[in-house]
């Protein structure tokens, strides 16, 4: 019996149907329904992630314990999340998303102001297993994001975020990853160019593309990139929705987009810029 419902179920996945098998449905790939039910996963799993890790980090304390700071990866974001959890209620915050590598913890989000960026990474910083933490906050919310107390008001993106997020789809990004992945490669951009540069670039661009345009906080040191190998690799280390087979083709849609936008600016970046990535900008 449970072979030949596991089989029935691997023909309706093969052939992209709609069906209820056993209480599990399948929905066809690419539609509203699909997407529904993915995010509804994902959202279930981060709940049962971080209840997980709070319960842990209880037992830990009634034990008079301290968590493994050997821990890497997975655990170790889980242990970020919990620890994130009432600090973000508290300054009425919208979920930071977390990642974490090699004991490194990233950090994405929007906040208030700029003394949550800080009181965040200090508390990130602090826990055990940390030993450097890359921050991508930046003060504002963007698309639409609003503190959660005040709901999800709507407000309209600048033509050159959806000119961005355009390039990045065309590219081959889902339009949910979209964001994520210009918010990825215009930090890495900025992270590039000089600061009076970047500064003149940044004054060309609306807020909520300003916002993105921002290097990250870094509590560690990490030489700058000078190679499109080394840039590309970095917005794939950072960014989890940028895909890796199709990296380097995004990563030139996006600036190719980007440079489109600064056209007085574009010889004055292409100058402060390492050859290969000087060649990147200016063929883009």
């Amino acid at each position: 019996m449970h072979v030949r419902t596991r089989r029935a179920a691997e023909g309706l996945a093969a052939t992209g149907g709609l069906a209820a098998i056993g209480g599990i449905v399948l929905f066809r790939p690419g539609t509203k329904a699909y997407r529904v039910a993915r995010h509804q996963l994902d959202e279930a799993a981060h709940r049962l992630r971080y209840a997980g890790g709070r319960l842990q980090g209880v037992s830990y304390r009634l034990r008079g314990r301290q968590p493994d700071p050997e821990a890497s990866g997975i655990l170790l974001a889980d242990r970020v999340r919990s620890t994130l959890g009432p600090l973000e209620k508290r300054l009425d915050l919208p979920r930071i998303h977390v990642m974490a590598e090699d004991h490194v913890v990233l950090l994405h989000g929007e906040v208030g102001a700029p003394s949550d960026i800080d009181e965040i990474e200090s508390a990130v910083a602090a826990i055990s297993g940390v030993r450097g933490v890359e921050s991508y906050l930046h003060v504002g919310f963007t698309r639409g994001e609003t503190r959660p107390s005040a709901g999800r008001a709507a407000r309209e993106p600048s033509d050159a975020f959806r000119r961005l997020v355009a390039a990045a789809h065309a590219a081959g990004v889902s339009d949910d990853a979209a964001p994520a992945v210009v918010r990825g490669v215009l930090a890495a951009v900025a992270e590039r160019i000089p600061d009076g540069e970047r500064g003149q670039v940044a004054a060309h661009l609306p807020d909520d593309v300003r916002v993105l345009f921002t290097p990250p906080h870094r509590l560690h040191h990490l030489a700058p990139a000078r190679t499109v190998a080394q840039l590309v690799g970095r917005i794939t280390a950072t960014t989890e929705a940028m895909p890796p087979e199709a990296a380097v083709s995004i990563t030139r849609e996006v600036i190719g987009e980007l440079r489109s936008l600064v056209p007085d600016e574009e010889a004055d970046v292409a100058a402060v810029l390492p050859t290969e990535l000087r060649e990147l900008w200016e063929k883009a």
